[in-house]
């Protein structure tokens, strides 16, 4: 029998010893033979946010309490003085190393974020992932944030006040108002309101009304903000053939109507209270808020009879839109831990995670996978379908641009200037800010 050559006998003992060292490996009898990231220790980082510590926490310890790769440590951070903190957070070199920011803070920090590049998650993957909203995040280079939260607009409405009305449902339309409101509007016999179908018309006793009047512009076909390859410009106003014809003008002149006492449609005033808090006393038919309001309306008000919908759309389009607060985590540019930091983002964004946020938010999920499983809960099953529908625009600062709205419904409620110009100036005023970006 021929014997066996020393180069065959080398081989197969080559071969055998890779096995043997895999099946090591692979059992983890081997640990200083790392098969996965999970097997690195990047130590800890620090993740900045205003969403409750408790909330934090408890999905960290529920979701991450076995992940050996990284801890995170998270600190909660008031929402109104984030902005200042995080600045003299990194100007001391004390900063976090990963933010959770939502999308009108994203434009004024993203100097201060560090990309990630699409050959790290591959475009087409994150667009598969997570809702359209998310989209928000890609930029030329990579993307600025992993979606998190989502908390679209949503409309409440009181049911008392519609069966009073013998009224079976709540508008889909928003051509259903003008006919609408002076069946539930009531007025005293001085004329005052004291019933109110919708608070639309004015800006400083309506609560979330940029939000409402973003609404209706992007339903118009104006984006408010566009991106042309990362470069921010503003896109307030859109053509028509004529002012009559034009979707924009159309849409802020319906906005105002409500507001004006000489229209069949005449429900709302400056003398009344904050929307919100005339819809918690049950004298508001209409109110438009964030799905995140629906548990502390009902805390509020226990027996307030009201429900939820979709919020209503132009009958001319077949594309539904509302508008939604998305908060993404972000990696900031002055970590001293990258690796660790781009770990844990990716933790973040797992499907356990976006699952366990959701639950504890009682927000739909961000994660496309997630949110196509429906809940049995009537309030929740809206807050899906609007996630799904949610649209923002790139805020550069909300304080200022809180501002430019205010002054464009306010010039033209006190005559100072017609629509057309209002929005004129308004875009110009957008457009100022944004010139950095």
């Amino acid at each position: 029998m021929k014997q066996p050559k020393l180069f065959q006998i080398v081989v197969i003992g080559f071969f055998v010893i890779l096995l043997i060292l895999g099946f090591l490996a692979f059992s983890g009898k081997l640990p200083f033979l790392p098969t996965s990231k999970s097997d690195v220790n990047y130590g800890e980082v620090t993740l900045w946010g205003s969403v409750p510590k408790a909330t934090m926490q408890t999905l960290i310890t529920d979701n991450l309490r076995a992940e050996k790769s990284v801890s995170i440590k998270y600190v909660e951070k008031r929402a109104e003085t984030f902005s200042s903190d995080f600045v003299e957070a990194l100007a001391s070199g004390n900063g976090p190393d990963m933010v959770i920011l939502p999308q009108d803070e994203l434009v004024k920090n993203l100097n201060k974020l560090s990309v990630i590049p699409y050959g790290t998650i591959l475009e087409r993957d994150f667009k598969n992932t997570f809702i359209e909203e998310g989209e928000m995040f890609l930029r030329p280079e990579g993307m600025v944030a992993m979606p998190f939260i989502i908390d679209p607009i949503v409309m409440y409405w009181n049911r008392d006040i519609f069966t009073s009305a013998l009224l079976a449902a709540p508008p889909s339309l928003w051509s259903e108002f003008y006919s609408l409101a002076p069946k539930i509007t009531v007025r005293d016999q001085s004329g005052n309101i004291t019933r109110s179908f919708v608070s639309f018309g004015e800006y400083r006793n309506i609560s979330n009304v940029k939000e409402l009047l973003s609404i209706l512009l992007m339903q118009a076909g104006s984006p408010v903000v566009e991106s042309k390859n990362g470069a921010l410009r503003a896109s307030l106003v859109t053509q028509g053939p004529t002012d009559i014809e034009n979707p924009v003008i159309t849409a802020v002149r319906f906005f105002t109507e409500f507001s004006k006492s000489n229209k069949d449609s005449y429900s709302w005033n400056r003398s009344l209270p904050q929307s919100r808090s005339m819809f918690e006393a049950g004298d508001l038919a209409l109110y438009f808020g964030y799905a995140s309001e629906y548990q502390s309306i009902k805390q509020k008000n226990p027996h307030l009879n009201f429900d939820v919908a979709v919020v209503p759309q132009v009958s001319r389009t077949a594309t539904k839109l509302t508008f939604g607060r998305m908060y993404g985590v972000a990696l900031v540019k002055a970590s001293q831990n990258q690796a660790g930091a781009m770990r844990a983002t990716t933790l973040l964004s797992g499907s356990g995670v976006i699952g366990g946020i959701s639950a504890l938010t009682f927000l739909p999920p961000v994660r496309r996978d997630l949110i196509s499983l429906r809940p049995k809960d009537p309030a929740s099953s809206v807050f899906y379908d609007s996630a799904l529908i949610s649209r923002a625009w790139y805020d550069p600062s909300s304080a200022e641009t809180n501002q430019i709205f205010m002054n464009m419904i306010e010039s033209v409620n006190s005559g100072r200037s017609n629509m057309s110009e209002a929005l004129s100036v308004a875009h110009n005023s957008l457009g100022n800010l944004l010139q950095d970006y």
